[in-house]
């Protein structure tokens, strides 16, 4: 079982990426009911530019954080520390302004069709918001993922609350009153606090030593090679194709089912926000078995959340997505469909991603980026141009599928670490059920009051099916007892009623056994 600072931590980043999700997801949605697909297109597509020039200019400094800041302090060398945030800094501010003259220039020339229906004032108000967006999200990234990695979860929960507050609230005006420049402003808004915050880190005297720096810069290269195409296979990739091969509406349309989808592959990384530090304080440690039964049980966990969401709401796009959006965005309900689908089986990876990260197996993520880097731009010069929407779709989830397949056959074989497959089946199992009870319901009323049936009845579907194939003492069989061990008393009662319906006595005896 993990230390209680390891579970304060994962609840504190899960609030503060549930704020910055939330927030996103909220504003996304006005907006696409005040602007409509074609001008939604146009913020999906400086979205993906921006998105883009950050994931190049981080030069793998946000992950390094997390990853060497817990592992020097574990191993004593905490005077090494504040030298190294100082490097990365500098380094990392340096190649913003680099990368921000990049971004002016495309966006004054090649890039400039997308913002061909806007006015000459509009074009160059929405350009102006681009760079200063990108320059102050590159500082908040840097000084939230210091947080990360120094484990000061709860500074980051308060500042990603009141940023995402922020967040929603110019977005909505800014789209309101602005249109397309307004609504971008809202991600500036999202970003203050933080930047602002980052620029006492760069008075950190550089002063790494020779050792040290030398695997810092080795892991920094391949981290940034696999965040860039990361970026690229788990990105809004397909947006560009579409604004070449479609239509701004047809972005818009993709960018509305991408933001429903995005929301749920959101989660993983919000309850597992502080796994990294956690495997890079363990591996600094020695305690591997430590980690594979951390590795195990997160795995299962994700999988238990996220499974059941994703096919959920996959399930109910079609009510759902109009529901949020507008009528105007009903053909992108089976997009989304297909999308959150997609999500729920990649979810399972987020555990393995942070462990290769933590041992340093970066070449298996090198490796599988390549092969997916490759496949989705072959996929989507052949699928996009002749089938749109669905295409831009099934090639997406194709792609990730197989990138997420070969890292987790690849960390088995190379680290002996293989996830609980027997409760993930199991997991599927209850899923998969109770997606298809809250299609069915979907399909016969229609409507939106369909989601006051289907909803509880796909609830009530999955909790059964988590007593029949007794799921949670399969997930860890201390689980149960675990969970009560960590309930405050007025509460036990309760926790212990539920326990019972969900744990069969058998599961229960066993345990005991």
């Amino acid at each position: 079982m993990a230390p209680p600072n390891f579970a304060r931590n994962t609840l504190l980043g899960a609030i503060s990426g549930a704020a910055v999700t939330l927030s996103g997801f909220v504003g996304s949605a006005i907006a696409a009911r005040l602007l409509g697909p074609d001008d939604l297109g146009v913020v999906a597509y400086i979205i993906w530019c921006v998105t883009l020039t950050v994931a190049v200019a981080t030069v793998g400094s946000d992950v390094v954080q997390q990853r060497f800041i817990p592992s020097l302090r574990a191993m004593g060398r905490d005077d090494e520390v504040a030298a190294l945030v100082g490097a990365i800094l500098r380094l990392s501010v340096a190649v913003a302004i680099v990368a921000a003259v990049v971004l002016f220039f495309y966006l004054s020339g090649p890039g400039r069709g997308a913002l061909t229906g806007l006015s000459d004032t509009s074009q160059i108000v929405v350009i102006a918001v681009a760079l200063t967006w990108f320059i102050c999200w590159r500082l908040s990234d840097l000084y939230l993922y210091n947080l990360r990695g120094e484990q000061q979860f709860d500074k980051l929960a308060r500042i990603s609350s009141v940023s995402a507050l922020l967040r929603v609230t110019t977005t909505v005006l800014g789209a309101w009153l602005f249109g397309v420049p307004g609504a971008l402003a809202g991600n500036i808004a999202a970003t203050i606090l933080p930047a602002r915050r980052a620029l006492p880190l760069l008075r950190n005297k550089p002063r790494v030593r020779p050792d040290l720096r030398q695997e810092v810069f080795r892991f920094t290269l391949v981290s940034w090679m696999i965040a860039l195409t990361g970026q690229l296979l788990f990105g809004r990739t397909q947006i560009v194709f579409l604004e070449h091969y479609a239509t701004l509406a047809a972005v818009g349309l993709f960018a509305a089912a991408l933001t429903v989808a995005e929301m749920a592959s959101q989660l993983p990384q919000l309850f597992l926000s502080a796994l990294l530090p956690r495997f890079s304080e363990q591996s600094g440690q020695g305690a591997h078995d430590h980690m594979m039964r951390l590795y195990r049980t997160m795995t299962a966990l994700m999988a238990l959340v996220m499974f059941p969401l994703c096919l959920g709401l996959a399930a109910i796009t079609p009510v759902l997505v109009p529901l949020i959006f507008g009528d105007e965005f009903a053909e992108a309900a089976s997009v989304a469909s297909i999308l959150l689908i997609v999500v729920g089986i990649c979810s399972v990876g987020g555990t393995n991603n942070n462990l290769m990260l933590s041992l340093s197996k970066t070449k298996i993520l090198v490796v599988s980026n390549a092969v997916g880097l490759v496949a989705l731009i072959l996929l989507s010069f052949l699928v996009i141009p002749r089938y749109g929407l669905m295409g831009a779709a099934w090639s997406r989830g194709i792609v990730q599928v197989l990138v997420i397949a070969i890292e987790i056959i690849c960390t088995a074989i190379q680290t002996g670490f293989h996830p609980p497959y027997r409760a993930l089946g199991a997991i599927t199992l209850a899923a998969v059920a109770q997606g298809a009870v809250a299609y069915v319901v979907v399909l016969n009323i229609g409507g939106a009051w369909s989601l006051v049936v289907a909803l509880p009845a796909a609830v009530i579907t999955y909790l059964i099916g988590l007593r029949v194939f007794a799921i949670l003492p399969m997930v860890d069989p201390t689980l149960p007892s675990r969970l009560m061990s960590h309930t405050p008393a007025r509460l036990e009662p309760l926790i212990s009623r539920v326990l019972r319906l969900l744990v069969p006595p058998t599961a229960g005896r066993a345990e005991q056994d």
